[in-house]
């Protein structure tokens, strides 16, 4: 048997290898991550926020991408902005070298602790409060204080007070107490009459802003975001028992890569709305996905898909001409199973291809099926080729370059993502895996 190769030594041994190498050189299936394209989203959404106010904070999330190098591009290497949130213990430890070097300076642990992982968002509270750093956490439950208080009572070496995000629900139900129920108010309470407990601010994620399909109702999904948000702050404000005290600027963090790319124009048609939330609180806006872009994000009609930076290489292994589909080796495990209007479309050799409509129309746990789609998805394409140059057929062992439906789930299935600019290797990006 083989000794073990760490994950560096792997990454230095494909980097000797496929350095320079192209697209069409890579074991499949392989995930690569266009850098240029990468750097323009980023570039994009900075510039758009800049735009919208100075004072405007922005938080992006890392479990797309789950590295530190798209970390540095995301927030220009904490020239400005240094907050950022993460979904997993394995992302916030695999923040530390930027938190050592002074680019991550805030971190949020974007879900609501569970009672036994308590102990290691503590010790790594104290570790980053070392560099100047504060870990924060997510609320939306009297119980969940309830941990917090006790570790603090039978640990009174921590310390630290825990500084917390509140979660509010606008319509999506996957975690969050809405404005209307009497739970919101509870949690309130109990945060602020709590100790060793800070109320940082509210927090709210529109879910289901990626159903939208036009700028309108991304813009309406953004507009409900500061509202809701709002109005917890001025609840908070008005529980709060000292006077000065209802004086106090909350951090109103909201977004989704859908509502995060409206913002800019729904400032402009809502500027009171703004103005007036910027005057009280502090607002903030976070996103995730629009580093990488996927063909989801391309179906609210905000983005195209040359702007989706992470694809996914494959080969094609047979051609039946009975039914005119093609067997390749990407299914579940390279693809992931996620539901969407409009599926990957399949690209060969850089160029997508528009008159077939070919997509992956069905998969297996290790292979899939390209299938032609019969709908119209004109809706998508950024411009029609001309049918001479639009591929006609696969031959086995020619590359399949495919857009993925949900990046975040997709670049998840692989241990290293090739970087490539103008389709040849550049790098090779190792992200953090694991929970």
């Amino acid at each position: 048997m083989e000794p073990t190769i760490s994950l560096s030594e792997q990454r230095e041994m494909l980097l000797e290898t496929y350095n320079h190498a192209s697209i069409a050189d890579l074991p499949t299936p392989s995930f690569i991550v266009d850098l240029n394209v990468v750097k323009d989203n980023c570039r994009r959404m900075l510039d758009g926020l800049e735009a919208i106010s100075p004072d405007l904070r922005f938080r992006p999330h890392v479990k797309t991408h789950k590295t530190a190098e798209i970390v540095r591009l995301q927030l220009d290497n904490g020239r400005k902005h240094q907050s950022v949130v993460a979904s997993t213990i394995s992302e916030i430890r695999g923040l530390a070298p930027l938190v050592q070097d002074g680019t991550v300076k805030d971190i949020l642990y974007g879900i609501p602790p569970t009672k036994s992982k308590i102990p290691t968002v503590a010790g790594i509270a104290q570790q980053l409060h070392q560099f100047g750093a504060t870990l924060r956490l997510m609320i939306d439950s009297p119980v969940q204080l309830q941990f917090l208080r006790d570790y603090s009572k039978n640990h009174p070496n921590h310390g630290l007070p825990w500084s917390i995000f509140i979660k509010i629900n606008v319509g999506d139900n996957r975690a969050g107490q809405t404005i209307a129920g009497s739970d919101l108010t509870e949690v309130i309470e109990q945060a602020v009459i709590a100790e060793n407990i800070s109320l940082y601010g509210f927090y709210t994620h529109a879910g289901g802003s990626y159903s939208s399909t036009s700028f309108d109702s991304a813009s309406e999904f953004l507009d409900k975001e500061v509202r809701n948000v709002y109005e917890a702050s001025a609840l908070a404000r008005s529980i709060l028992l000292a006077p000065e005290a209802r004086q106090q600027r909350f951090v109103l963090s909201v977004g989704a890569t859908p509502t995060a790319h409206t913002s800019a124009k729904a400032f402009e048609m809502t500027k009171n709305l703004f103005t007036k939330v910027m005057e009280k609180d502090d607002l903030e806006i976070h996103a995730g996905n629009y580093a990488m872009l996927d063909m989801q994000q391309v179906a609210t009609s905000l983005v195209s898909p040359s702007n989706i930076a992470g694809r996914v290489v494959a080969e094609v292994i047979t051609y039946y001409s009975d039914r005119n589909e093609y067997l390749i080796d990407a299914g579940v495990l390279a693809l992931a199973r996620e539901p969407g209007r409009i599926p990957g479309i399949a690209t060969v050799k850089g160029q997508r291809v528009s008159g077939e409509r070919w997509i992956v129309g069905r998969v297996s746990q290790e292979h899939g099926i390209i299938t032609k789609r019969t709908e119209n998805v004109e809706n998508v394409l950024e411009e029609p080729l001309d049918e001479v140059t639009i591929p006609k057929s696969w031959s086995p062992g020619d590359r399949v370059v495919l857009l993925p439906q949900h990046s975040c789930i997709t670049s998840s299935m692989y241990q290293w993502y090739y970087v490539v600019e103008n389709d040849k290797v550049v790098d090779v990006f190792v992200p953090w895996r694991g929970w």
